[in-house]
């Protein structure tokens, strides 16, 4: 490391001198001059070659030893700069090896009692020359070590020590530091003894010492407590600690174990183990840092389950855990080598049960939720239930009691009015009529034990009587039928269920078709199963409704057009028909666009053994 070399500081009173000095050489070199030309002019009477060897003699002589005069100051100066680089240099290297910290001489009048301490270093024979204070004063300074530093002095009169090196807590005018004091024992020519050395302050690290010291103390109290033993090695095997359980386990004294000792040593003079057995294998899913695993039993008939630990830093640690208790049951337990399987089966059986148990009520949980979930939509679809139906019966009652009522109070002569009221009450008779059929039918369909005929059915032959019936209808909106059903087999299925799904997907596409639009019927047959497809192209269903499309009185399709009939149960008893065959009906529905419905039914006859399929 190079060091920034500092400029001298200026010496005013060094340059005064020098100037002094100059002046008065320029000045005495002058008058030689003017005294030598006076010199010549006055002394005509001597011969010229004396006169001129004279002259020159007292000439060079006097500018040699001016020469001489000013050679040996500049000398003087220049030795005068190198020292004080040299001192410069010095105190930079004594601040490098103090490492930059705050740092004061010390200088210490054993006889007077008198204590110096400065930035400046200072001999002996400067100490007297400076303000001190007195040792009494220092000590009052000084927070736990007074009598250290008569024991100091002590010792320095009984020439016991040469050489000091101490720690201390100093109060300074702003605050506590903490100084590390080294120093040397001097004597001057009377033999009374001086100490001389640097304080440097190291309140920082000390303050890092005092907080390690104090994590290391609750470390300490921390491993002390544990009910399991513990003992940590360094890497070249030197205890590092070990709490109070290892010390128990091996029957170690507090002497034994200090921090340093040598583990060979330690393990000398611990309770030999009777019995060790490695277990390491048993474990396949250990840490890698783990050496070994070993179950000990010690003299006094205690066994522990040992862990070792090598850290990455080279450390190894060791954890004890006392197993006396377990190995007691397990002992008591090999005794009886039948009883031991028996008992280890019968744990495997419980835990066994104990699974399938878990499971089911895991199953049980799931299903409760289930059918909580279940339940709450079947309250909130209840209650829509009564609203729905009182709307629903309400609409044709008030058609049949209102236009009944007119007849009634025979306010009306005419027959075609008449004949028109009563053609109003039929068709709403017939309409709450349908409602309550509707109702009875999805009633009896919910039953399990309900029970349907089936026999053997053409299914073309079904889907033309439902076009046939829907004619007039057809008609009346201009809706062109498309009809691609090529499907000529038969179905096991009942025939009145058949003719009512149908009916219901061929009523909704007309219903719910615009005027002149069309209806295409195609079918399939995919893996045993014949799937029916109805499309039209109507004002369709929004998708966010779809999935409330089969619950009884939905009006998700029905809000979309105005003036509509029918009670929307019509879907609802569509799927629960199609439950009663193991048969499933999918709808895809753009808005505005037209509505798709995919009925698909097992294909099966009459002497097939078929079981129906359970439905989720």
């Amino acid at each position: 490391m190079q060091l920034e070399e500092n400029q001298p500081a200026v010496n005013t009173q060094g340059k005064l001198k020098d100037v002094c000095f100059s002046v008065g050489l320029t000045t005495y070199f002058i008058l030689t001059c003017f005294f030598m030309a006076g010199y010549a002019e006055t002394s005509s009477a001597i011969a010229s070659i004396g006169k001129d060897n004279l002259f020159f003699g007292l000439f060079f002589s006097n500018l040699i030893l001016i020469s001489l005069l000013y050679l040996s100051k500049k000398y003087n100066r220049k030795e005068r700069n190198y020292l004080q680089k040299e001192v410069l240099i010095s105190e930079q290297n004594f601040n490098l090896l103090s490492n930059k910290k705050e740092s004061v001489f010390f200088a210490w009048d054993i006889n007077n009692k008198n204590i110096h301490i400065s930035k400046n270093k200072f001999s002996i024979d400067s100490i007297t020359s400076r303000n001190a204070m007195k040792f009494e004063e220092f000590i009052k300074k000084i927070s736990n070590t007074e009598d250290t530093f008569y024991q100091i002095a002590n010792d320095i009169i009984s020439k016991s020590i040469s050489f000091i090196d101490i720690d201390f807590k100093y109060q300074t005018n702003i605050s506590d530091k903490w100084y590390n004091l080294k120093g040397d024992v001097i004597r001057d020519s009377s033999n009374n003894p001086y100490l001389l050395g640097i304080m440097i302050d190291i309140t920082s690290n000390k303050n890092q010492e005092i907080n390690h010291n104090k994590i290391q103390a609750t470390l300490d109290e921390v491993i002390n407590s544990l009910p399991i033993s513990f003992v940590l090695w360094n890497s070249k095997d030197q205890l590092v600690m070990c709490n109070s359980k290892f010390k128990e386990f091996y029957s170690l004294a507090p002497s034994i174990t200090k921090s340093g000792s040598s583990r060979s040593e330690i393990l000398k003079l611990s309770t030999k183990c009777v019995f060790e057995q490695d277990i390491t294998n048993i474990d396949t899913n250990r840490s890698k840092n783990i050496k070994d695993i070993k179950e000990i039993q010690l003299r006094d008939k205690r066994w522990l389950l040992t862990t070792n630990i090598k850290t990455d830093s080279g450390y190894n640690a060791s954890v004890g855990l006392d197993i006396s208790d377990q190995k007691t049951n397990e002992n008591r337990l090999l005794e009886n080598e039948n009883d031991l399987i028996n008992k280890v089966e019968e744990l495997d059986n419980l835990r066994r049960k104990q699974d399938i148990q878990s499971k089911h009520l895991i199953k049980l949980a799931e299903k409760y939720n289930t059918e909580k979930n279940n339940f709450e939509e079947q309250e909130n679809d209840k209650s829509k239930f009564l609203v729905n139906m009182s709307h629903e019966l309400r609409t044709p009652l008030n058609a049949i009691i209102g236009f009944s009522e007119l007849l009634k109070k025979n306010k009306i002569n005419n027959f075609d009015k008449v004949n028109e009221y009563a053609n109003y009450i039929h068709s709403s008779g017939a309409e709450l009529l349908e409602i309550i059929s509707n109702i009875q039918d999805m009633s009896h369909l919910e039953k399990e034990n309900v029970k349907i005929n089936k026999s053997d059915q053409k299914i073309i032959e079904i889907l033309d009587e439902v076009l046939e019936e829907f004619s007039n209808d057809l008609f009346k909106k201009n809706i062109q039928v498309k009809n691609y059903f090529n499907f000529p087999g038969s179905l096991y299925c009942n025939r009145i269920a058949l003719k009512q799904i149908i009916t219901n997907v061929i009523s909704n596409s007309i219903k719910y078709n615009k005027e002149a639009g069309s209806i295409s019927i195609k079918s399939s047959i995919d893996n045993g199963w014949i799937n029916l497809e109805i499309s039209d192209n109507g004002h369709g269903i929004a998708k966010e409704k779809l999935n409330n499309i089969f619950r009884p009185f939905n009006k998700s399709r029905k809000l979309a057009i105005i003036n509509q009939e029918g009670a929307g149960l019509g879907l609802p008893l569509t799927k629960s028909l199609l439950d009663t065959h193991d048969g499933t009906i999918n709808i895809n529905s753009n808005r505005g666009k037209g509505t798709t419905v995919i009925i698909s039914l097992p294909l099966i006859s009459e002497n097939a053994n078929y079981r129906p399929r359970k439905l989720a």
